[in-house]
């Protein structure tokens, strides 16, 4: 944290002390308010047992992800941050990066630990004072030094990861504070987004250590909780949400305390929804633009005007269709949109690059086709998933996922007739109790793309795995084992648990050796079934049969 903002000039060239003010109350605890001097102290008391190497942080909650980002500091690391959760998705950051997934006593993950995760003690918080107590230095970090990788959410591609630096988030948080925080006494920040996002890691983590922001933390996970939070935050209240769970809290219809203003972030705000947000909580919505590979670099109030106003130091420069942006103490980078420049330092956003969609020699965005989707009465949450590239003909078709309890899927399609040209009509919608969105909103392509595999395979079964030594394998073949194709399918058909009236087809997709794992998905419609075994992503089964009605 820096020293005062107001005596300090915080540029790239200039070494920048880690504790803002000790005396400043920094974060708001379930357990009453702490100060610089709590936060330097436990991370100081961290350090210590953390290894020498980079740190996959496991934290959940706000507090005790500063700590130990603060401490992986203070041991001249850094922090690698994944908005994927998933147990091998974080063992795997680990092993690639020569790290060590790092979780507290006090905060635990809920998806369970990677591998060889260390889980240390943080102890009770402790308010420190002056008072006969032997505080720690107030140490001096680079502005060159590496704090953090932060790997994008891969809505679009393979996760990439992105380098930020001590100096360039000071300068970059000291920027952002003039719109995230515009009133005449500091505001306080209440997050339903993760501190592992780089949305969260700005916003709640890095403006309570770099500026005079606060932040309260505390359960998040639900309507209820944000509302809890909002209650012991003092004012004036800054939410800082994403439009899924703005929407959530506004169908919550809770009581809560005056807010100063809605932040949002993550994905495209509905206007709808910023209208009913400004009209209940009293306050404006504010969007924030940005990317992970350089953060937030321009906001707008999205009731009010289409256009983004650019934060101070930031440059856009506009080639064709081309873009790119660069910031203080972040290098420019290629915009994956496609913007229009306009004077004032302003721009308007046309859309993803990645978003237009080309069939019958007719084009639109994603964009617009969720739009309206998600228009329709009754549909809670949606999207639209675009062919794959090497996809022609009757095979490029769009595909829709809607959750929508009380409505049918041939009502949802009706509507769509309605609105869109037919090239851009599904075959069929379907309907499902939850879109895989990650912790801060997002629909991936690989997440969609896997929806769409497991709604093609239908349900899950269980496992063939076949040891070297089976009885089936002598002669089949010599010196080259294979598993027999009927031994696959008949334990296929017995985990289906029907007896099959008739065999329609089957296909032996590729060979399954010895020691590999077979997953046998079950489809119904009426009485026709279709059973699918995958090796990995590999097809090695599909056979079609009849069954019994019931």
């Amino acid at each position: 944290m820096t020293q005062a903002a107001s005596s300090v000039q915080h540029t790239a060239e200039r070494d920048l002390s880690l504790v803002y003010t000790p005396e400043r109350t920094v974060f708001y605890t379930p357990s009453g308010p702490a100060t610089g001097y709590d936060l330097l102290h436990a991370a100081h008391k961290l350090a210590r047992h953390l290894p020498d190497c980079p740190v996959v942080s496991l934290c959940q909650d706000i507090w005790s992800f500063t700590v130990l980002f603060l401490a992986v500091v203070l041991r001249g690391q850094y922090l690698l941050l994944s908005s994927d959760r998933t147990v091998s998705r974080l063992t795997d950051l680990a092993q690639d990066y020569g790290a060590v997934c790092v979780a507290l006593e006090n905060d635990l993950p809920t998806e369970g630990l990677p591998p060889n995760s260390l889980v240390l003690p943080i102890g009770a918080r402790q308010t420190v004072s002056q008072d006969g107590v032997h505080l720690p230095a107030n140490p001096v970090i680079d502005s060159a030094q590496l704090v953090a990788v932060v790997f994008t959410s891969g809505s679009s591609g393979q996760p990439v990861g992105h380098r930020k630096h001590w100096g360039a988030l000071v300068e970059r948080s000291c920027v952002a504070r003039d719109l995230l925080d515009p009133e005449q006494a500091p505001a306080t920040a209440v997050g339903t987004v993760p501190p592992y996002h780089m949305y969260g890691f700005e916003t709640l983590v890095l403006q309570a250590i770099h500026t005079r922001g606060r932040t309260t933390t505390g359960p998040c996970a639900y309507p209820a909780d944000w509302q809890a939070l909002l209650e012991r935050s003092p004012a004036p209240r800054i939410l800082v949400t994403t439009p899924l769970q703005l929407r959530s809290l506004l169908r919550a219809n809770l009581a809560v305390p005056h807010i100063a203003r809605v932040i949002s972030a993550a994905a495209p705000m509905d206007m709808a929804v910023a209208h009913e947000a400004e009209l209940t909580l009293t306050a404006p919505v504010m969007e924030i633009y940005g990317a992970t590979e350089i953060g937030s670099v321009a906001m707008r109030h999205t009731t009010q005007t289409p256009l983004w106003q650019l934060y101070k130091g930031v440059v856009l420069e506009v080639a064709g269709e081309d873009a790119s942006i660069s910031a203080p103490g972040a290098p420019a980078f290629p915009l994956s949109d496609f913007v229009e420049p306009l004077p004032e330092r302003h721009f308007k956003l046309i859309g993803r690059k990645s978003d237009i969609v080309k069939l019958a020699a007719k084009r639109t965005s994603l964009a617009a086709l969720n739009t309206v989707l998600l228009a329709v009465p009754g549909v809670m949450d949606g999207a639209f998933l675009a062919p794959k590239e090497n996809q022609s003909g009757a095979l490029a078709r769009m595909q829709v996922f809607a959750v929508a309890p009380d409505l049918s899927a041939e009502q949802i399609m009706q509507h769509l007739r309605e609105q869109l040209d037919p090239a851009f009509l599904p075959r069929r919608v379907v309907l499902v109790e939850a879109m895989p969105r990650n912790s801060v909103g997002k629909l991936t392509v690989q997440a969609l793309r896997q929806l769409a595999a497991q709604e093609a395979d239908g349900v899950q079964l269980g496992t063939l795995c076949v040891s070297p030594d089976h009885p089936c394998l002598p002669g089949h073949f010599p010196g080259q084992p294979v598993v027999p194709g009927v031994v696959v399918l008949e334990e296929g058909l017995a985990q289906a648990k029907g007896a099959p009236t008739h065999i329609l087809q089957v296909k032996f997709m590729q060979p399954v050796l010895p020691g590999q794992q077979v997953v046998f998905f079950l489809k119904t419609e009426g009485a026709r079934a279709r059973l699918t075994g995958r090796v990995g992503g590999n097809t090695v089964l599909r056979a079609t049969f009849r069954v019994a009605h019931a």
